[in-house]
């Protein structure tokens, strides 16, 4: 048996814009801001909405169901952490909202998926639901295809 530390995950580093984000992601809840004023949705969080300067956004809970924007597979090399679970996918997802948010793509038990993504039909425009992925001790969402 080996003393040597285990590989550790990136993880997110709340502060004060983001932390509701975070805060709603460990009871499994995707929040995103919503101007109080305007209506935008605003991502990346700000204090401010970037359409019309009103402050304080409104933290508003979403279903997290959207549609591929975009993906990309993770290949070796990657950090240590990642070494066996490769190759694996990066999607981008337009929620319903019309917010894009990046995750990785997981099966129905929220598993990161060792794929390219052929072989679950994996495509511009295919319809996603929202999953949550344990990782590195932190709750992060992430999707699978619908």
């Amino acid at each position: 048996m080996s003393d040597a530390p285990q590989p550790l995950f990136p993880l997110p580093v709340a502060d004060a814009d983001t932390q509701p984000f975070w805060d709603a992601a460990v009871e499994r809840r995707l929040v995103v801001p919503r101007c109080s004023g305007c209506g935008k949705w605003i991502w990346q969080p700000k204090p401010v909405c970037p359409a019309c300067h009103t402050a304080d956004p409104v933290w508003t809970e979403v279903t997290g169901g959207g549609r591929v924007a975009s993906w990309t597979v993770i290949h070796p090399p990657v950090l240590p952490a990642f070494a066996d679970t490769v190759p694996f996918v990066i999607l981008l997802v337009e929620l319903d909202e019309g917010v894009r948010m990046v995750g990785q793509l997981v099966d129905e038990s929220g598993a990161l998926l060792v794929t390219d993504g052929t072989d679950v039909g994996l495509a511009m425009g295919t319809p996603v639901v929202l999953r949550w992925r344990e990782q590195g001790g932190v709750t992060l969402p992430a999707w699978g295809v619908a």
